[in-house]
């Protein structure tokens, strides 16, 4: 099996390719872990559930601006 000899820009166009391959399969990796983090919070820990205001709530919400 004989080596095909490659010219200096050649070496470069196959190494900057070599490199553009294992930084697409970090960058698929680290979504993956970023995902997968992800996956632990549940809902109601992001975003609070909404709040039924009572009749009183409400009126002390609009007068007092809480």
């Amino acid at each position: 099996m004989a080596k095909k000899l490659l010219t200096p820009e050649e070496k470069q166009i196959e190494w900057l390719k070599n490199e553009m391959e294992k930084d697409k399969m970090q960058l698929d990796k680290e979504k993956q872990e970023i995902i997968e983090s992800l996956k632990h919070f549940k809902k109601e820990e992001i975003i609070k559930p909404k709040e039924d205001l009572t009749l009183w709530k409400r009126i002390k919400k609009v007068l007092l601006g809480y």
